[in-house]
């Protein structure tokens, strides 16, 4: 977790003027009023209409003042727990967290190098390698149980992860049932549903279908994470030149009126309930149709998205660490570590996807580590220096004299490993010391400190009755879907 000073230099860092903000915010509400966006869901329709949004079949237009009673009502900050009931962080403008990313479909096998459909087995070990990870603040389903019912799959991945991860998590669900056993799971563990209300120990994620839709399932998520409590991020998962406009403005624009649509419903629902800003927009690559994770416009999107948040006054959901290379290299560093520092400058709250790799479609347990790694290198950066009488030092410096030297000094001992950013996997040796060491490589050693962790002593966070419990809801779900 990162928390800025209130007069941190970064900490006062803003791209983009009021009046620029404004002009995306104008355009997202005569995207609202004058074309309005379909609704798939009945309740949701029926709290808009009685709102006094119009309503024509599944063609849903709301006024302004609409967003503006959301925004007052929607909490500005708010707090994500840990699985013991301690408060990981508050989710508040001052504020980046990191944490993992979702349901990678393929994986790469840490034993054999192959690339494979994900398991329920990379979800357990990818929570296992979050917990270690003291730069990753919260964690999610990294890989996707293809070796499980796919209707049921995400509530086997929510047992997976808090089995093996005290963290906070960011769960995804096929549909509200799923949601619905999560959270009955997620209470359970908690001591009851008001009880999880008080400290949510997970955040949701939803989102609209880019442009201007809104489906039953996504709104039914919405609505029940209102419901319960539950913090919600709908995020508008959006590409520029293919479900949005070519221009990066116009993609936002379009993106943050479905973002609000969804807060709006969710007010409506409950109001004052956690809910998160989002658009996770990027751009459609005209050579290969594909939606980039890497480029430099995935970053700066999600830095205005920051920045947008704070200009409603709602906590924000981001992106960084996350790559469209398909192996641990250059390209694999480079995107990962330029799209942290873009949420770090656009302050995000809640950033997600550290460890994504092959144009979010695949995942490996070495990435989480070299991301981890990473985000210690760029922390250490927004850490800053320290400018105090006592870490000038101006007596040691008169004392060492001219000449002397600062290594054998009790100061040096005392504070260089809070001074000094200390790497595990980049190189720091000359090549004759590394070339005896056998010249080992940054992915060889990813590879061993993931086998050393997952084979190592694990602790584990489900007693043998909440397992239990946790395996009834499942058998529950497995029985909806096998009749």
């Amino acid at each position: 977790m990162i928390k800025f000073d209130s007069d941190g230099t970064i900490g006062r860092f803003e791209r983009w003027s009021d009046e620029e903000k404004q002009m995306i915010h104008k355009t997202s509400i005569k995207i609202l009023s004058e074309i309005g966006m379909h609704v798939f869901h009945e309740e949701a329709k029926r709290l808009l209409e009685d709102a006094g949004a119009v309503v024509d079949g599944n063609l849903v237009k709301i006024p302004e003042c609409l967003v503006d009673e959301a925004l007052k009502s929607a909490p500005s900050q708010y707090s994500i727990y840990n699985v013991d009931g301690t408060e990981s962080f508050c989710l508040a403008p001052n504020v980046v967290t990191f944490g993992t990313g979702t349901d990678m479909p393929e994986f790469i096998d840490l034993y054999s190098g192959e690339i494979r459909p994900g398991k329920l087995e990379d979800c357990e070990n990818a929570a296992k390698i979050a917990e270690h990870c003291k730069s990753i603040d919260w964690a999610a389903p990294y890989a996707l149980a293809n070796d499980k019912n796919p209707r049921v799959a995400d509530v086997y991945h929510y047992k997976a992860m808090r089995k093996y991860c005290s963290k906070p998590i960011l769960t995804l669900a096929t549909d509200p049932y799923s949601l619905k056993g999560i959270i009955d799971m997620a209470a359970a563990q908690a001591g009851g549903y008001e009880e999880l209300k008080a400290k949510p120990t997970f955040v949701h994620y939803a989102e609209p279908i880019s442009p201007l839709q809104h489906s039953e399932e996504s709104l039914g998520k919405l609505l029940l994470c209102a419901e319960y409590g539950i913090p919600v991020t709908y995020t508008a998962g959006i590409t520029a030149g293919a479900t949005g406009p070519v221009t990066l403005a116009g993609t936002l624009a379009v993106g943050s009126a479905e973002c609000l649509m969804g807060l709006v419903i969710h007010q409506l629902k409950a109001p004052g309930a956690p809910f998160m800003y989002g658009i996770e927009a990027s751009i459609m690559d005209m050579k290969t149709t594909v939606c980039m994770y890497g480029g430099p416009e995935y970053g700066l999107m999600n830095s205005f998205v920051g920045e947008m948040g704070r200009f409603y006054k709602l906590p924000t959901f981001g992106i960084s660490g996350a790559t469209d290379a398909n192996q641990v290299d250059f390209q694999m560093g480079a995107e990962m570590i330029y799209s942290m520092m873009t949420a770090i400058y656009g302050r995000q709250n809640f950033v997600h996807d550290n460890g994504y790799m092959g144009i979010g479609q695949m995942g490996c347990l070495q990435s989480i580590l070299a991301a981890n790694e990473l985000l210690s290198f760029v922390k250490r950066y927004v850490q800053g220096i320290e400018i105090t009488e006592e870490s000038i030092g101006y007596n040691l410096i008169k004392e060492i004299g001219i000449g002397g030297n600062y290594l054998q000094t009790k100061e040096t001992a005392r504070k260089f490993r809070k001074e000094f950013f200390l790497p595990e996997f980049l190189n720091r040796k000359r090549n004759v010391a590394w070339a005896a060491d056998g010249c080992p490589n940054i992915p060889d050693q990813l590879t061993a400190k993931a086998k050393e962790i997952i084979e190592g002593d694990v602790p584990t966070f489900l007693t043998k009755e909440l397992e239990a419990e946790f395996d009834a809801i499942i058998e529950e779900h497995e029985s909806r879907y096998s009749a």
